[in-house]
């Protein structure tokens, strides 16, 4: 039997989910950043004006503090806009952060942790 060792993004982000709606005083859910396909017009929908290219995958709050987690696997890259994006939301006071595994996530919550004590 061949073991499978390669994750996918999508897998290494529901792993990391599932882990984070297991901590206590987190929410974390899946931002939706791909286009609306409309089978009328056969094209998918424009954006609107409020609609920011670069949004995290991951969008949640742990202990009153938002987080931005943007998932990708061992080869990926972040693009400019998702780099722009995550060097705004920490401007504003959102830990963020680019996560390759459930690790790293959890390494990133535990800043607010650390400012909690």
């Amino acid at each position: 039997m061949a073991v499978r060792v390669v994750e996918t993004e999508k897998e290494i982000e529901n792993a990391i989910l599932q882990a984070l709606n297991m901590l206590p005083l987190c929410k974390a859910w899946k931002n939706q950043s791909v286009g609306i396909y409309d089978p009328v017009k056969k094209t998918f929908r424009s954006r609107s004006k409020y609609q920011i290219k670069g949004v995290s995958d991951i969008l949640g709050i742990y202990r009153g503090k938002m987080i931005c987690l943007e998932v990708k696997s061992k080869k990926g890259q972040l693009t400019d806009e998702q780099k722009l994006f995550l060097d705004q939301m920490r401007k504003l006071g959102a830990v963020t952060g680019c996560v390759r595994s459930v690790s790293d996530a959890l390494d990133l919550l535990s800043k607010i942790d650390n400012s909690c004590k």
